[in-house]
């Protein structure tokens, strides 16, 4: 395998210089936003600082100038506020009476003259709101303006005391403000060449590092790539030689380790290799690997199947060549299960040979494929015939006790009502008298009932004949609940004495199937719930029809008695053919047999619930006519 070739920028993406430029950048970025940081928490400081100064100058000039003008020396509250002046960061003071008129300032051109036409943004709204609350509260006040270059306050305070008659004091306002422009500055000068020393401390290290990860760990993680692509390139003896106690070392030895059990895998494989290659060569089962639908290998046993004198003639070939026309194509469809399959191959000669064939995927020469195992199947479907036309006789034979049985309810119903008409017509005709219109209608109902009775009898011997000969009828769609009532009014018979029979039908579509053996499907279900009551308590059991969607596309019909019920262990074998529960005589065991076969026959499901003394239910899922459905759930 060759290595890519690396171009220019691509060597920014290896670690040797990855490593040493993200170090730097990382002392880069911690410079900034350690400067960043430092510069925020010194102005904060600095802020803070100045408005607790300024607080208490401001308290303290209060307080004397207070003195000053209660003994009435304005001149030396003024020379007060001008010796402010000393400070240089202090950038205006000024002492206002309550008409706004300047009495002391730093600037003595500024006294006597209102301070709105010296101030503009003292007769701003915020500035206005804020005087007249510190005044009503007599409350002073300091705060940094909203550009962080200034802090500013405002005090009240006693121009001139009240008079011993109860008049208001006249008070005035104290305005001071200080220059934050410069102390920041300074301050940030100085965060500066602290986060720069910070910085250059961190490249260093940074430095350091990037050049010890280059010389020592970056020629060290080559070394073990250049082992790597060695290695992959089928140099399976290569090794890092690489250890030590760190991660490299680590790898390293692992590496090593990894590349012994390698080849020594690969050795084992090719001696498996062997042994396999010859197993398959002596095989007496018929093996083909294909891909793409032509047949890359196969065995003698293969060649001999297929009437080849040598295996070498099979290879190339295309796998369609292998099979009769028209076989389906299971050597190269993806199979569902591993199951056998019978399918017929293609004789040399031209002659089919049926072979028993299993599929599955393998990898083949590095790359995925597909084998297939055959084997003659010729002289099994002889013997499986024989035996399949033995059972079918054996079965037929055991039926011919059990047939007479299974006729005779509806054969006695059927016989009973053409002796009732016969009598009728008999007594009638005799004595010369006219049949009236409900006598008439009775015959017919009996006549009709004989008749529905004939069917049943047929759709019993069709039973029969379903089991010992499957035919295939036409589907399409059928209108279940008329199935169902046609079924119910045949079975009436059996149920009429054991118990009421109860309709819960959903809104459903129609259903894919045969409406003949959907009939034949119920009417066994009916009967055996009807058998599965004692006689005599119709009012105290029910067999409940109930149909609904089950999920989109399938519908469900349950059959549910309140009978005797199964028990647990005869669940699983309920469906096989032969088996009963009931009396000897009673049933042959067929019915449910068919039963599950005429579901499945039609693409449906059929389900079992039981529990002794209570009752069981029969649950069948049909696929709705309009859809094509997925399994439904059990």
């Amino acid at each position: 395998m060759n290595a890519p070739r690396l171009q220019p920028w691509h060597r920014l993406l290896s670690l040797r210089v990855l490593v040493p430029l993200l170090l730097l950048a990382y002392a880069c970025a911690f410079g900034v936003t350690t400067l960043h940081r430092t510069v925020r928490h010194r102005e904060k400081q600095v802020e803070d600082k100045s408005r607790e100064e300024l607080t208490l100058q401001m308290m303290s000039l209060c307080g004397t100038l207070e003195y000053l003008l209660g003994i009435r020396q304005l001149d030396a509250a003024r020379q007060v506020v001008s010796a402010l002046g000393v400070n240089t960061l202090l950038s205006a003071a000024v002492l206002v009476d309550e008409h706004g008129m300047v009495l002391a300032a730093l600037q003595s051109s500024w006294i006597g003259r209102p301070v709105h036409g010296l101030w503009p943004d003292w007769t701003s709204a915020e500035a206005t709101a804020r005087r007249e609350g510190l005044q009503a509260r007599r409350k002073g006040e300091v705060w940094v303006s909203q550009d962080g270059h200034r802090v500013e306050g405002i005090y009240p305070l006693v121009l001139e005391p009240g008079g011993s008659g109860g008049s208001s004091p006249r008070m005035g306002l104290l305005y001071l403000q200080q220059d934050l422009s410069l102390l920041k500055a300074e301050q940030r000068y100085r965060a500066e060449r602290s986060a720069l020393r910070a910085s250059l401390l961190q490249a260093a290290v940074a430095g350091l590092m990037g050049v010890f990860f280059h010389f020592v760990l970056g020629r060290r993680v080559q070394r073990l790539e250049s082992a790597a692509r060695q290695f992959a390139a089928g140099e399976l003896h290569v090794r890092s030689g690489i250890r030590g106690m760190d991660e490299v070392g680590r790898l390293g030895q692992a590496f090593d380790e990894m590349a012994e059990r390698i080849s020594q895998d690969q050795e084992a494989l090719r001696r498996s290799e062997t042994s396999f290659r010859t197993l398959i060569e002596r095989a007496p089962d018929a093996i083909f690997v294909h891909r793409s639908r032509r047949v890359l290998f196969a065995n003698p046993a293969a060649a001999a199947l297929l009437g080849h004198e040598r295996e070498d003639t099979l290879r190339g070939i295309e796998v369609r060549e292998l099979l009769m026309p028209g076989e389906l194509d299971p050597l190269t469809q993806a199979p569902l299960t591993q199951a056998m399959r019978e399918v017929h191959l293609r004789h040399r000669q031209g002659h089919a040979v049926l072979g028993e064939v299993v599929t599955f995927s393998i990898p083949f020469e590095g790359e995925p494929a597909w084998v297939s195992i055959a084997r003659d199947a010729t002289e099994r479907r002889q013997v499986q015939e024989k035996l399949r036309a033995t059972d079918r006789m054996v079965s037929l034979g055991t039926l011919a006790a059990g047939v007479a049985h299974e006729l005779n309810n509806p054969l006695s119903y059927v016989l009973s009502n053409l002796r009732f008409a016969l009598d009728e017509l008999n007594e009638r005709l005799g004595a010369g008298q006219p049949l009236t219109a409900e006598q008439a209608q009775e015959i017919l109902q009996a006549l009709q009932e004989s008749l529905e009775g004939g069917e049943r009898m047929r759709n019993i011997v069709r039973d029969l004949r379903s089991f010992s000969r499957r035919e295939d009828e036409r589907q399409g769609p059928v209108d279940i609940h008329a199935v169902l009532d046609s079924c119910a009014s045949l079975a009436r018979g059996e149920l009429r004495h054991r118990a009421q029979l109860v309709k819960e039908y959903g809104q459903i579509p129609p259903v894919l199937g045969n409406e003949s053996r959907l009939g034949q499907l119920f009417l066994n279900l009916l009967v055996n719930a009807a058998q599965a009551i004692p006689d005599g308590d119709a009012k105290g059991h029910s067999v409940r029809l109930t149909t609904g969607k089950a999920m989109e596309g399938w519908v469900e019909i349950a059959v549910q008695d309140t009978g005797v019920g199964i028990p647990p262990e005869n669940l699983q074998r309920l469906f096989k053919p032969f088996f009963t529960t009931k009396p000897v005589g009673v049933g042959t065991g067929l019915g449910l047999s068919i039963c599950h076969g005429i579901v499945t026959a039609m693409g449906g499901h059929i389900e079992v619930s039981s529990e002794v003394g209570k009752g069981t239910t029969f649950r069948v899922f049909m696929p709705t006519a309009s859809a094509s459905p997925a399994s439904p759930a059990s």
